[in-house]
Parts: C-alpha cells; sequence; structure tokens
C-alpha cells in the first residue's frame, strides 16, 4: 500500500548559540528522590545501564547533569552532547535517551519493531526504553502521568543525561502530556512526539455517568475538564520539540484529535492506527519518528 507524506504545519527552529545564559534545569527542583519502591520494572528494551557514551572526543555542551542522588555524566554522556566521531569529521546526529508510552490496553511490546529499526540504526540498546502501566486497560492518565514521572527520573539518572525524548501512541499520548505539561516535564524532554495520539479526546467516550465508570474514560471525552486543561494555552509549552505524527485513514483517532496547534503535525495516509499496517509498525511513519528524535538539543 502506497503511503504519502503531508506535513501540515511544521515548526521553524531557530538554531541559537548561547553564551552563559543557558543552563540546565536541576533535575531535583522538579522530582523527588527515588527509593527503592519507585515503581520501576525491568522488562522492555534497555535495562537501564548508567550512561551510554559518546563518540570520541563526543562532548555535551550542558556537560553531564546529576541525576538524583547520583552524579553527573562526562564527557558524551552529558545531555544532547553531538558525539563528533572518532576522526573529528561531521557531527554525529543527537540521539538522546528514549521512552515509549502506549495506549489504552497496550504494553511495552507494542513498540517492538520500532525499536528493532532503532536499534539497527545505531541507538544504544540502554537508551530505548518501553514500559508497561500497572493498569494499562483503565488506569487513569493521572495517575500514569505520575508513573511516567518516576520513568523519567529513573532513565535520567541511569543515563547520565539530562533530557530525553518522549513517543506516546494513542491514550498515551494524554498521560505523557499530563506529565509535560503539569508535573515539571517540559525541563527533561527534548523532542515529544506522539502517534495517532487523541490529543482533543473523542466524542465517543462522553456517556452519561453509569456506577462504576473508569475514570479513563471520563478523561478522554473530547468535552471533559482533563481534555481541556491539557489544550489551553500554551498547549505547547517550554523549550521542547512538539511534534505529532498521524493518519489521514486512522479509524480510531480521527484527524481533528491528532493535530495539535503549536507542534510539527504530520500527516500519512493509508496507516492504520495499530497492527501491522498501523503507525507503530509501518517504516514510513518510523522514517519520520527518527527524523524528528535527531533535532538538536534546547
Amino acid at each position: 500500500m502506497a503511503h504519502t507524506r503531508t506535513v501540515v504545519t511544521p515548526i521553524l527552529f531557530a538554531l541559537a548559540a548561547c553564551s552563559g545564559g543557558c543552563g540546565v534545569a536541576d533535575i531535583n527542583d522538579e522530582f523527588e528522590p527515588l527509593d527503592d519502591d519507585s515503581g520501576w520494572s525491568g522488562g522492555g528494551a534497555g535495562g537501564g545501564s548508567s550512561g551510554g557514551s559518546g563518540g570520541s572526543g563526543g562532548e555535551s555542551p550542558q556537560g553531564g547533569s546529576a541525576g538524583i542522588g547520583g552524579s553527573g555524566g562526562a564527557g558524551g554522556a552529558g545531555s544532547g552532547g553531538t558525539d563528533t566521531g572518532g576522526s573529528g569529521g561531521t557531527p554525529e546526529p543527537v540521539r538522546d535517551p528514549v521512552l515509549f508510552i502506549h495506549g489504552i490496553n497496550g504494553e511495552a511490546a507494542n513498540y517492538d519493531v520500532m525499536i528493532e529499526r532503532f536499534l539497527a540504526d545505531g541507538w544504544p540498546e540502554e537508551h530505548l526504553f518501553a514500559r508497561t502501566f500497572d493498569d494499562p486497560a483503565w488506569g487513569c492518565n493521572i495517575d500514569n502521568a505520575d508513573t511516567i514521572k518516576l520513568w523519567v527520573a529513573e532513565i535520567l539518572q541511569a543515563t547520565g543525561r539530562s533530557r530525553i525524548d518522549l513517543v506516546a501512541h494513542s491514550m498515551g499520548t494524554l498521560s505523557s502530556r499530563t506529565f509535560v505539561k503539569n508535573l515539571g516535564g517540559t525541563h527533561f524532554i527534548n523532542t515529544y512526539a506522539t502517534l495517532g495520539g487523541m490529543h482533543h479526546g473523542l466524542a465517543s467516550s462522553c456517556s452519561p455517568p453509569f456506577p462504576f465508570k473508569p475514570c479513563v474514560w471520563t478523561e478522554i471525552c473530547q468535552t471533559d475538564v482533563f481534555v481541556g486543561q491539557l489544550n489551553e494555552p500554551p498547549s505547547t509549552p517550554g523549550d521542547v520539540h512538539w511534534v505529532s505524527i498521524y493518519s489521514t485513514t486512522d479509524e480510531t483517532i480521527p484527524v481533528t484529535s491528532a493535530e495539535l496547534p503549536g507542534a510539527e503535525n504530520i500527516a500519512v495516509e493509508g496507516v492504520d492506527h495499530s497492527g501491522e499496517n498501523g503507525l507503530l509498525e509501518v517504516e514510513e511513519v518510523y522514517e519520520e519518528l527518527k527524523r524528528v528524535l535527531e533535532y538538536p538539543p534546547w
């Protein structure tokens, strides 16, 4: 099946050099220290080894930011460091650690095909993280956002970086946007990319209250205060590259919900919401995602 790409509202990113005034937010300003009961679990790709190192001679403009209760990474392990390669040639693309967030009824394994492609293209295995929520079917987005906050803190500590990239599918968009907008995530995310994200909720979930109605069913209603707050200005806050990739033929998430004002909106055709022909497995979508995850650091 042929797929076509349309960039709907691309952002022009201005690259400006900082001279002494571009400090990196201290992670401890936003996150409480983790303890042994942080809720972080193994599994998914990348168990979180201590810091992927840059190429020989790699240098980070920000240096290694201290993790929670940890020390700063050295050399190429700093956030957003552009590896210069072993011979001082053309700089390699910026490759931050990546956290993948699944949608409702999803799991970390939904990203297996995509992660294999990232590995083949040179991303370190220890910098690719896919996790499954404790209640992937009916867990509240607000609770999931707190979990994402813990996951991000753990990744920053494990890798020695001060920023990561965040990728979310379907309803995972609402959980992760809650973290980014409301829980200080803008300080620790470089590129935030959604795949078939329900940024504006769904009309189909706006049913009248009924006994034991799951909170998530209320949250994803397009007229609920939860969705409304996320889309109040600024809907794409902070020094973050906001990207929404979606399909015009997605029968689960309509274009009207997937487009995000203020973001780089990228439309593809002929791609399903999930499955072998879905947003997480079609190579064209992967190539677009790879491109935006190589945007330069803030």
